[in-house]
């Protein structure tokens, strides 16, 4: 039994050892071309430890120009020919965003559609900060290689409009527009993802108006042979979603239910289906955002976080020596016990750190405040452990359990809040502290408590 008792004990020890080892340093593999190739993910580091793109969108302050004739038609201006006052046309200008146009209020609201895009893309890392004396928005997100992807959906416009097909008068607008949701329909052979449109109530019967106009029409013509023939006489629409032409159509084809679904895919392979859903749900959130009331033009620059090297090195000593001293208490007040409970502590990060690598939690400033946290009641429950262990009290790890938990319950109901926030440094902080939590429970059923029980009977 002794034999038995001593290689479990060396075999927990090895297999913390390989945890420490694995989150310390990584796993790699040899590549085709002998390169290394990291086998476990890297750890997701928040935008304050590497460069960031700060993209700024400014109110548009230009002006349009609008030639008319002394009949008070607009002209199409034609290259090398000047328009002249005394040759009976006027200029007007206009400006692009009136003055009734550049309020507080519509600043706003344009800063709500921007995170309103980012929330429901899932991009929880940026910053956003707007100047309302002029307008101005900055938005700040990590410099990766989704940066340009961000930046597109944080420039792109949400909108619906139907253009006739020979006047391209608009006929239908966002002013109806309600929402949009994805869905789905499943088929004997093959599945269908949709995009459906809901329109407001003055929107509803304007698309009962339009369903009647833009159908499909035949009449029949006598040619100059004097034979009939059947003509197509069809009213057709342009369909326009978030300024990409669909195409041209006749309304029965779009409209069912005084709604309008728009095809996004059908097919039977499951991997078109889920992108042609990702498209359909990205479409839907540019139109559920809304549009901004102010024309913006956007730009950006990328910069250095003010978290340098040296600061982090800094950090990680200070917490370093707090720790180092506390684990030298735990062994001058232990002896050999505070020995092997250090390296189960060291053991207790390298698994944490291990299981945030393979989540794939972003961990910011924030974050790693939450693993310190988790670091510290693990020491706690570690000294209340060793604790009963030296007093011999009977049934210790039971108890150490008991009074671990009932202690720092508050701390769970905070973890677990925290874990629910959109912003990425409170989510983080929530993720970190709460894995923690769960790290700590798993970590030291599955491999302390052997060790510290059998210590507590060798030392009877």
């Amino acid at each position: 039994m002794k034999k038995y008792k001593k290689t479990l004990t060396v075999i927990i020890i090895l297999i913390v050892a390989i945890m420490m080892f694995a989150a310390f340093f990584g796993v790699y593999k040899k590549g085709e071309n002998g390169e290394k190739i990291g086998i476990l993910p890297n750890l997701k580091l928040g935008m304050e430890f590497g460069k960031t793109r700060v993209i700024t969108a400014t109110v548009n302050q230009e002006t349009t120009k609008t030639i008319y004739d002394s009949e008070g038609n607009i002209v199409t201006p034609k290259e090398g020919e000047e328009y002249t006052e005394e040759a009976g046309y006027k200029t007007v200008e206009t400006e692009i965003n009136p003055e009734n146009v550049k309020t507080i209020e519509n600043y706003r609201k344009t800063e709500k559609i921007i995170e309103n895009k980012l929330n429901k893309n899932g991009i929880s890392q940026y910053f956003i900060n707007i100047d309302e004396s002029t307008g101005t928005i900055e938005i700040e997100i990590p410099e990766d290689d989704k940066a340009d992807e961000i930046q597109s959906i944080i420039q792109a416009k949400g909108n619906f409009i139907l253009l006739d097909a020979e006047t391209f008068e608009l006929v239908f607008d966002n002013i109806y527009f309600e929402k949009a949701e994805v869905i789905s329909r499943q088929g004997d052979l093959e599945a269908g993802i949709f995009l459906q449109l809901s329109f407001n109530e003055e929107g509803t019967k304007r698309i009962q108006e339009l369903n009647k106009i833009y159908i499909e029409k035949t009449e029949e013509k006598t040619n100059e042979d004097g034979k009939t023939e059947t003509v197509d006489n069809s009213k057709t629409v342009w369909v326009v979603l978030n300024g990409s032409i669909l195409g041209t159509t006749v309304l029965p084809n779009i409209v069912y239910n005084d709604k309008i679904i728009l095809p996004f895919g059908i097919s039977s392979n499951s991997k078109e289906l889920e992108e042609a859903k990702e498209s359909a749900e990205q479409a839907a959130i540019l139109l559920n955002s809304g549009t901004s009331p102010v024309i913006y033009n956007y730009s950006n620059t990328t910069k250095n976080t003010n978290i340098s090297n040296q600061d982090l090195l800094l950090f990680g000593i200070s917490i370093g020596i707090v720790f180092f001293i506390a684990y030298i208490y735990l062994v001058i007040k232990f002896k050999a016990k505070g020995f092997i409970a250090v390296y189960f502590q060291i053991g207790f990060l390298g698994t944490l750190l291990l299981i945030l690598r393979i989540i794939g939690i972003t961990i910011t400033m924030e974050g790693i405040a939450g693993i310190i946290v988790a670091m510290v009641l693990e020491y706690i429950f570690t000294y209340i452990v060793l604790r009963n262990l030296d007093k011999q009290i009977e049934g210790m790890y039971k108890k150490a359990n008991l009074e671990f938990f009932l202690n720092t319950l508050p701390v769970y109901a905070i973890s677990i809040i925290f874990t629910f926030a959109t912003k990425a440094n409170i989510n983080s902080f929530g993720m970190s502290l709460f894995w923690g939590i769960v790290v700590i429970y798993a970590y030291n059923f599955i491999f302390t408590k052997f060790i510290f029980e059998n210590l507590s009977r060798g030392s009877k």
